[in-house]
């Protein structure tokens, strides 16, 4: 891969150990991807935030790097393992607060955005459509690529954050318009398609079988919060980075996604009959999807535990339009900059079953927590839990 000289100088040392250790990492992506050259980017979007998934070496690497290092571009960050402003809700372990606000300091010290979410296109300054970004966060960078008209690969935390060091990313994979193109096309065989679960069940099916871009057929184009299902289920299930829905598609393989796939799916990540508490807001909620809940709990209560994830700034619009109000009221809790599912909090409600209308919550909340899963769309939800 092509080095201009000043790059060449950087991976040499020449600029310090946070640029040569940028570069090499980029360097060693860029011969595994047959990139020709770096090319420059306009933002970057980082994971690797929780205490619970980069655990001691994580958290021991950033705060090395922080001490010499800032980002060069406009970085945003994955949630972290609890709400930092109110650390100890849930009877967070006190080691495990300790060493998650060391993480969350080192990346203060990297001076990247105070955004701690996985949806940073809500709420943020988004380049503009075309930009080249460097986006870790499987459903993030998917969204970018496939609803937002960014360019980016679906990066690791390691890549991202030496992206967002560089400002630069190997030029290879869903960077070339060649290599966006879709090679194998799903037809969706189901009348009255839609909902957020729907969309995620769909995602969760096709991220199985096409590891790269993908194309959706007879399908209507989703709202936000399908959209935001669809790539986060999608990034969960494969390694696909981007899709298009309704395009011409000459000379492309297709499949049918049917009723019985459809249902497949669904037995496949349901597997309780009802939560004993709710988790919604993964990825995280925004302001229209906390509305929407408002509107559809009026004024009733509710009868079980329930938790809503979302970014700090979310709330806080939320807050200041009083739909936070009115589903606070109704006894839900607000968890900010946390996220749903790679944190102590889910095991420290000490249920055994858990409703939520995320798919992808519902792939890892199984695996990660040990806790069962009643898969249901949030209007569903919140007429069997508010009387």
């Amino acid at each position: 891969m092509y080095l201009n000289n000043d790059e060449e100088r950087a991976l040499n040392g020449e600029y310090g150990e946070a640029l040569e250790m940028a570069y090499r990492i980029l360097s060693s992506i860029g011969r595994l991807t047959n990139a020709s050259h770096l090319i420059k980017i306009s933002s970057a979007h980082i994971s690797g935030v929780s205490y619970s998934t980069i655990g001691d070496y994580g958290k021991e690497f950033l705060e090395n790097l922080s001490l010499n290092a800032k980002v060069s571009v406009p970085t945003t960050v994955n949630p972290a393992g609890l709400d930092y402003q109110n650390p100890y809700d849930f009877n967070i372990n006190g080691n495990y607060v300790s060493e998650q606000m060391k993480i969350i300091e080192a990346y203060k010290r990297l001076r990247v955005i105070n955004s701690f979410t996985c949806t940073p296109y809500e709420g943020f300054n988004l380049p503009p459509k075309g930009s080249h970004v460097s986006w870790a966060e499987s459903s993030a960078s998917i969204y970018a690529n496939s609803i937002l008209g960014l360019m980016t690969n679906r990066e690791s935390a390691l890549s991202a954050l030496a992206s967002a060091i560089t400002g630069k990313t190997p030029y290879s994979e869903l960077h070339i318009d060649e290599l966006r193109k879709p090679s194998l096309s799903i037809q969706i065989k189901i009348d009255s398609f839609f909902g957020s679960v729907n969309f995620g069940l769909l995602g969760y099916f096709a991220g199985k079988i096409i590891r790269g871009p993908m194309a959706f057929q007879d399908i209507k184009n989703p709202s936000p919060s399908e959209a935001k299902a669809l790539c986060a289920a999608i990034g969960t299930s494969g390694a696909s980075g981007m899709f298009i829905i309704n395009g011409k598609m000459d000379k492309v393989e297709r499949i049918d996604f049917t009723n019985n796939d459809l249902k497949n799916v669904y037995d496949e990540l349901n597997d309780a009959e009802k939560g004993d508490a709710i988790v919604l807001g993964c990825p995280h909620l925004n302001v229209n999807e906390i509305h929407e809940i408002s509107e559809l709990i009026g004024d009733r209560k509710f009868n079980k535990r329930c938790l809503i994830f979302c970014s700090r700034k979310a709330y806080e619009e939320a807050k200041r339009k009083g739909y936070a109000d009115n589903i606070e009221k109704a006894g839900a809790k607000f968890i900010c900059n946390t996220c749903a599912v790679f944190t102590p909090i889910i095991s420290n409600l000490g249920v055994d079953n858990i409703a939520t209308n995320s798919c992808k919550a519902a792939h890892y909340i199984k695996r990660v927590q040990k806790v069962s899963i009643n898969l249901k769309d949030v209007n569903e939800i919140l007429a069997e839990s508010c009387i």
